[in-house]
Parts: C-alpha cells; structure tokens; sequence
C-alpha cells in the first residue's frame, strides 16, 4: 500500500484517563501514527473525575463523543464512585459493598455487561460513520475493550464496508474472564455477542499467551499476543527527591490493584512471620509499602499471621508517586495470578521491569508467564508459594541486599517497551492490507517460551 494506512482507534479508555488500559491505547495511536500511519481515536469525551494522565496528540486525531446514561445509572456510577473508597472508624479505608460488588462481577467496569458506555455507542457509531462517508472509508478499525461496546462500533464499520478490516484487541478476556463472573440473564447475551464478533473480525490480539490461547478456541482469525509494555521515559522525568523515608527501613513496595479471587499475598506475611520468630532484629527492619485502590486489604492479610504492623498503606497515589516508590525500594513485590493456566499477565509487570529495584514474585509458580519473563529480563526471582524461600530472601534484603541484585539483559528488557509491543501489531495490521510488514516486525517480537 502506497499512501499511508487510515486506522481508526476506538477506545473508550484513552488518555487524560488514568488508568492502565489508557497507557496502551494510547501507545498504539502514538507509535502508529509516528509509522507513518493516519490515525483516528474514537473515545468518550471524558468526566471531570477521570483526568490526570493529559497526553499530547502529537501523532494522531482525537475525537471525543460525549453522553449521557439514563439517570438510573449515572447515579449509580456516583454511588460506585463515592463507594470505591469507604472510610473505617478506627482503620484506613475499605472498599464499599457497590465497589467490591463491582470487582467481583465486572459489572459497569469496562469488562462485563451492563456497562454505562453502552449509551455512548449510537453517537460515535453515527461520527464514525459520517466521517467515512465525507473523507471514505477506514482501511483498519480497531476496536481495543473492555468494555465490549467499542466492538459494537467496529462491527457496524466493518459491516458497512466503512472498514475494511476489523481487530479487536482483548486487555482482558470477556465471557471467559477468571474471576469477573458477570451477572445472570445478562452473561447470556454476552455468548452470543462474543461469538459474533469473534466470527466476523479478521485480527484478534490480546496481553499473553494464556489468554490467546483462550481466544484461539473461540476463533478462526489470528490472534497476535502483544504485551502492555513500559515507557522508559515515565521513568527518566520522575522527580529525582526520594519518595520514601530514609530511616534505616528496608521497604517492599506493591503498586497497583489486588484481585482476591487470583492473588494470594498471604505467603509473603507467612514468611515475615517466621523471620519475626528466627531473627527478630530483621523483622524490626521489615515494610511492606502498599499503593493503590485495595491497600487496605493488605493490613487485613497480615494480621492473619500478626505482622500487620509492618504494612504501610498509602492508598490511592498519582502515577508518578507510584513509579517513584517502586524506583526508591529496596525490593518489588507482585503477587502472581495462583492459576498460570489461567495466562494473567498483569501490566504492572513490565512497569517494574524499568525500575531498578529486583523484583520479588510471590504465588504461582515456575510455570506461570511471569516467571517466564522474569527468567527472559533477568530482572528478579520468582519465589512461588515456598515460604521458607520467601523468608530466606527477605532476612538476604536486609542482611546482603547486593545478592539479591541481578545482572538485566538489557536487549530482553527493551523488547517489552510500549513502542516495540505497539509496533508489532502495527506490522499484523499492515500484513492485513498488504501482506507486507516491515523487517522490524521480527526484531520487535519477544522471545519464544
């Protein structure tokens, strides 16, 4: 193809919208317009609430449709809000009923079905399609969920013939999500609705190979695993001041969310336990520095063992506070996915992997995608559910922190960048129009297990 590729990106989760799914699209519309593509993002025009990640559109297009939902569940979204973060009378906020409601089915959060985007989809299917109708048709529309509704905007383009080729890109899995259950009549119609789109898009891609291989089953277009990646510039512009205390304190830092139906820190608190009984003065010296929405879940988990004392909560901070932690401990915990069949592999993976902290990896074990990626950086130990392993490592944190530093191979690490990941599925588009990606394609491509 000659003249350059027109993509259209529909993406409800898209910048100033501070959340992981945004971190991706906006790689893909920011990497693909800098290949020489014209790109067009279709997205929400955002609420007051869900700014502070404001981006440039150096690269690409963006339009903003707005809505409204009925009044019914623009109050609920209020209520899901107000409830994300209740406050206990005599400890650090809990989540309300609404939120934890809400984490366990998926329901009005961007995966399962109802979610308050579906009002969006007749406007931007109506821009969408007046737009191709004054400047033709989009040669590629890719349609990045959950929420699901971007498909229903796809399918229409695609249908049409508005697209020539549709991809649907698949952060989570939908109907076959491991602990988002859904909610009954409506898991129904999410089968059909799957199945539908995945007969009729020409390119799927998604985040590991464990739920590729998921998708795989349900369809007979290619899927792509194209992994969410890091921006090593987030890190070269932080705030060079230290964020954490110098008082002599070896911290362990977790940012980000804890799903309790797939992660079980549990045997992290075990292990502190027995280096509070086996050498005490380690145990003094020990922190546990949590970030994020569910941080107070964490002081909860290690009172079960009596070391809730050493868990600091910060709950929810900025995203530069977050990298500024995992920058400045002594170690970085992530708390893997206890099913590796199920394929989870959590994007706040590779923001540690750009930090120089080792990573500590807890649950699962040698089988899971993250252990893979750990042994293919370089960049940390996985220690599964083996308690004395966890202990022995942590008293070699205080007691000898350099044993635990690794050697990174720096070529393995770079293959995880947003600009590498979003690049290769730059090249299966091409391949859909023209058959021919560039040589860049296999560079760009992460090893084999």
């Amino acid at each position: 193809m000659s003249r350059p590729l027109r993509i259209l990106l529909v993406a409800t989760c898209f910048p100033p919208q501070p959340t992981s799914a945004s971190l991706r699209t906006y790689a893909f519309a920011r990497y693909w317009g800098a290949a020489g593509a014209t790109v067009d993002v279709l997205t929400t025009r955002k609420r007051p609430d869900q700014g502070g990640f404001e981006r440039a559109a150096e690269t690409f297009r963006l339009h903003e449709i707005a809505y409204r939902a009925p009044g019914a569940l623009e109050w609920l979204r209020s209520r899901h809000k107000a409830g994300e973060a209740k406050p206990d009378a005599d400890g650090p906020a809990r989540l309300g009923r609404g939120a934890r409601f809400r984490q366990r089915t998926g329901v009005f959060g961007d995966v399962r079905m109802p979610d308050l985007s579906a009002s969006w989809v007749r406007p931007a299917t109506a821009w969408a399609e007046a737009e191709a109708d004054a400047r033709g048709p989009w040669d590629v529309v890719v349609g990045s969920s959950g929420p699901y509704t971007v498909h229903f905007v796809a399918e229409r383009l695609k249908r049409s013939g508005r697209a020539a080729a549709w991809v649907a890109d698949f952060r989570d899995l939908w109907v076959d999500h491991p602990s988002m259950t859904g909610v009954f009549p409506f898991t129904m119609r999410e089968r059909v609705l799957q199945r539908r789109f995945l007969r009729h898009v020409d390119l799927v891609s998604t985040v590991s190979d464990g739920l590729a291989t998921v998708l795989r089953r349900r369809t007979s277009a290619p899927v792509e695993v194209i992994c969410n990646g890091f921006e090593p510039e987030d890190f070269a512009t932080l705030d060079p001041a230290p964020s954490l205390p110098a008082d002599g304190l070896v911290r362990l830092v977790y940012t980000g969310t804890l799903y309790p139906d797939g992660q079980d820190p549990r045997p992290l608190f075990a292990a502190i336990a027995r280096v509070r009984t086996a050498q005490p003065d380690v145990y003094e010296r020990l922190r546990v520095t949590v970030a994020g929405t569910t941080a107070a879940a964490w002081p909860d988990l290690a009172a079960r063992d009596g070391v809730s004392a050493c868990v600091e909560c910060r709950g929810a901070v900025p995203r530069p506070e977050a990298l500024r932690f995992q920058r400045d401990a002594a170690a970085i915990i992530i708390v893997d996915w206890h099913r590796p069949e199920d394929g989870v592999l959590t994007a706040k993976l590779f923001e540690y992997l750009a930090s120089p902290a080792p990573i500590l990896a807890i649950g699962s074990d040698a089988t899971s995608p993250i252990a893979r990626i750990l042994a293919e950086t370089g960049r940390g130990h996985h220690l599964g559910r083996d308690v004395e392993r966890i202990a022995a490592h942590l008293v070699r944190l205080v007691r000898a922190p350099q044993t635990l530093r690794t050697e990174p191979d720096a070529e393995a690490v770079r293959t995880y960048t947003r600009e590498r990941q979003s690049l290769r599925l730059y090249d299966a588009i091409r391949a859909l129009t023209d058959g021919d990606p560039p040589d860049r394609a296999q560079a760009a491509r992460p090893p084999k297990p």
